[in-house]
């Protein structure tokens, strides 16, 4: 067991300086989300008998840059991934592309937080400063912090809407293949609520809740656009509930 372990991380390790070692060529062979689905795809071939090998190289993936959340959202609802939809491994891949959303916000909101403080402290030594040399110095640093908050207001503005996207591309995949079910399933005179779409649903409903946090934030967008009163009955219900879970 110890041996499992320690070639385990040794394959980890590998994966990482390999990624890092290519980075720049695995961007240029990959300029577009076709390109990145191939990548997902060819990947998740090769890791068809390790998909804990597989989870780690979608953090390995999003860590790195090298495909954005979105993309891999995409690819986990794409036709290809169907018939591991109700795998185990698929969702804590989709949970783990939503946290590193979630987590990017928050270390990109701490550093921002940062910077202003920082700003602020340059912005009351550049006022006590009687020297003219020395308030010279204290303005350019002054400005040099300024420039910095504006860098994270931008990457925070950037990630914030990364991060809707992902929600709204999770939210809108679920209610397509769940709509899709039901279609199929009365044009072929079959039982809807199957074991395939109570488990579906519910891990569309175990989403809503546990990042009630952010996806209170769309709640408009969500209302507008996604559940509409069109949407079949058996799916608006979770979001009906969700919002008196939040209410």
């Amino acid at each position: 067991k110890q041996w499992y372990q320690r070639r385990v991380r040794e394959s980890i390790s590998h994966l990482s300086v390999a990624l890092n070692r290519f980075r720049e060529l695995l961007l240029q062979v990959m300029p577009n989300q076709d390109a990145k689905v191939c990548c997902l795809r060819v990947t998740f071939n090769f890791f068809e008998t390790n998909h804990q090998l597989m989870c780690i190289m979608i953090e390995k993936y999003l860590n790195f840059q090298l495909i954005e959340p979105s993309c891999i959202v995409s690819w986990i609802f794409s036709p290809d991934m169907l018939p591991h939809f109700n795998r185990l491994y698929l969702w804590q891949m989709l949970e783990s592309t939503i946290c590193y959303c979630i987590k990017r916000c928050d270390r990109i909101k701490l550093e921002l937080e940062k910077s202003k403080a920082k700003l602020k402290e340059k912005k009351e030594q550049e006022a006590v400063a009687a020297d003219p040399d020395i308030a010279e110095k204290r303005k350019a640093l002054t400005q040099a912090a300024e420039e910095e908050v504006g860098h994270y207001v931008k990457l925070l503005e950037d990630a914030e809407l990364s991060q809707k996207e992902v929600f709204l591309i999770v939210v809108q995949r679920f209610i397509m293949i769940l709509t899709d079910h039901i279609v199929r399933s009365e044009q072929e005179s079959r039982y809807t609520q199957t074991l395939w779409f109570r488990c579906t649903r519910d891990r569309l409903r175990q989403t809503l809740v546990k990042h009630r946090r952010e996806v209170k934030r769309y709640m408009v967008t969500l209302q507008t656009l996604l559940f509409t009163p069109e949407v079949e009955p058996k799916i608006l219900e979770c979001f009906t509930q969700f919002k008196g879970y939040i209410a």
